[in-house]
């Protein structure tokens, strides 16, 4: 598997586990849970993180 192949699967997966965490939550629900807020923004970083591995760029778009 390439890189770019893995990076997306990366932001699949994390995205995947975010509303795994919050399924069922109000939003003052995951306000007042440190714990569940902590892990999603976990996840936020493993998507900002693999966007920045993801080789394609804008210039690639428009090509």
């Amino acid at each position: 598997m390439n890189r770019d192949n893995a990076s997306l699967i990366d932001i699949v997966n994390a995205a995947q586990r975010v509303l795994t965490y919050t399924a069922g939550l109000s939003k003052e629900e995951l306000a007042k849970n440190e714990e569940k807020q902590s892990a999603v923004l976990y996840q936020i970083i493993i998507v900002g993180e693999a966007t920045k591995r993801h080789h394609l760029n804008s210039e690639t778009v428009i090509q």
